[in-house]
């Protein structure tokens, strides 16, 4: 009986990673083309029972974490090791730390928009309130968290390519704040107000990011 469990949950393991290929492509090229409504897809998603959600696409966390990994599987390919080119100034993690600390970094521009959300909509601040705005915001962020990653990686692994790996990184963060000012303006109409907010909000991320890197590179100094 055991054995049969074991394999039942192999079968649905194989099955889930398989879907994956169909869906991660479809997910992305939905978020890139259309990212307004992909965003309304996600609000949507949310008011569905929760085992028919995100039937026709990635949950918006797994879709940020398969980013992530494919941003690094593109530095492995590329050769390229960010410890050895900060010449020994950043304390060195293992691939799985390293992928866990991106996710996190990244994951604070969801979650300083999703706080936003929270408090415009005039909602008391709870993990069921936040955890909505958070998923929706997850989705734009994975595709900025791809295409920064690729475009510095590029950047700074082929110096042949160190001016075409920049852009890509610049166009990936004007389109995350042009997304982010459209979906903020899409409620009030003001979009010189919603380009003030999401550089406070992007600001805000930056000095958590900041804060925690030098926090983790003073503990690693001391042991």
């Amino acid at each position: 009986m055991d054995f049969m469990k074991m394999l039942r949950s192999l079968e649905e393991l194989l099955y889930e990673v398989m879907t994956w290929l169909v869906f991660y492509p479809r997910t992305l090229i939905m978020t890139l083309t259309q990212p307004i409504r992909t965003l309304e897809y996600s609000r949507d998603q949310l008011h569905r029972p929760e085992d028919q959600q995100f039937d026709q696409s990635l949950s918006p966390p797994l879709f940020l974490l398969l980013s992530l990994l494919l941003s690094h599987a593109v530095e492995i390919g590329l050769h390229y090791d960010p410890f050895a080119a900060s010449g020994g100034e950043m304390p060195r993690l293992s691939q799985q730390n390293l992928i866990a600390f991106r996710a996190l970094v990244f994951a604070v521009f969801p979650l300083m928009f999703a706080l936003h959300h929270v408090k415009a909509s005039g909602l008391q601040l709870s993990r069921s309130t936040l955890r909505g705005p958070f998923f929706i915001e997850c989705y734009p962020a994975a595709v900025f968290a791809l295409l920064v990653g690729a475009g510095l990686t590029v950047a700074n692994a082929s110096p042949h390519a160190r001016v075409a790996g920049g852009l890509l990184a610049l166009a990936a963060s004007v389109w995350y704040v042009a997304l982010q000012t459209a979906w903020i303006s899409h409620a009030d109409k003001r979009r010189w107000r919603a380009f003030g907010i999401v550089v406070w909000q992007w600001l805000k991320a930056l000095a958590i990011i900041l804060a925690v890197v030098l926090a983790y590179a003073g503990w690693s100094g001391i042991q």
